[in-house]
């Protein structure tokens, strides 16, 4: 029924959902997103995944429609909120974007790649783009040359204007035991992993894996 390069499979939904339920993450991005939206803005998120920070801002009565192209993250996210109609399955590289006043996306939209940027001005007038510096653990494992990248592009833009803004909260990870711990690090790092595991720490119900993420907020809007 899903495909098999789905990345979120049984496994990845359920260490997600443990965090998200042990963490003010999404609240504390939903809280920074709502600065620069109003409840009169036509939203459409992009690469909404599980959902989480887009159902806060649907109950916060934002009008925000959540798409995503893995139909399981769609489906889980419908049936953890019962908002059926506010998730919709939508590939946002391939397939025709319906128009908006807003596109939200976070941590998606590889605005760099060639043509994705003018795709999605072309459907909304304004965009706002949560970048990750992803330096969760330690400054030396900084894996993404984010925000400075994406600060030079965008300043190579004669047609449109942008502001930027930072942001940065916990996400931290609860894992039972040491055996579910490797396999979280193994399937998240990869070949990396041993360079996390030290950053592992013992609470009173197992293991902590610790997640300091740092953002950027960038409000591009097309030039008139």
């Amino acid at each position: 029924m899903y495909p098999s390069d789905s990345w979120w499979d049984d496994e990845r939904i359920r260490w997600y959902s443990r965090a998200a339920a042990a963490s003010s993450f999404h609240r504390t991005l939903a809280d920074e997103i709502e600065k620069h939206i109003t409840k009169e803005e036509h939203i459409l998120e992009l690469g909404a995944g599980l959902g989480y920070t887009s159902e806060i801002l649907m109950n916060d009565g934002y009008h925000l429609i959540a798409s995503d192209k893995d139909e399981k993250a769609i489906m889980e996210a419908r049936r953890r909120t019962g908002l059926d109609g506010r998730f919709i399955r939508l590939d946002a590289e391939t397939e025709r974007l319906p128009e908006a006043d807003s596109f939200l996306m976070i941590f998606f939209g590889r605005l760099k790649d060639e043509g994705n940027l003018d795709r999605y001005l072309k459907s909304a007038p304004k965009l706002i783009c949560i970048v990750s510096e992803h330096r969760g653990q330690s400054e030396t494992l900084k894996r993404f040359s984010e925000p400075e990248s994406t600060i030079s592009f965008l300043s190579g833009r004669h047609d449109i204007s942008y502001e930027l803004y930072h942001a940065e909260a916990s996400f931290d990870q609860p894992l039972m035991d040491e055996m579910e711990a490797d396999r979280f690090l193994e399937r998240m790092y990869g070949q990396d992993a041993y360079r996390y595991k030290c950053f592992l720490r013992k609470d009173e119900n197992g293991l902590i894996f610790p997640n300091r993420k740092h953002f950027s907020i960038f409000i591009i809007r097309r030039s008139l």
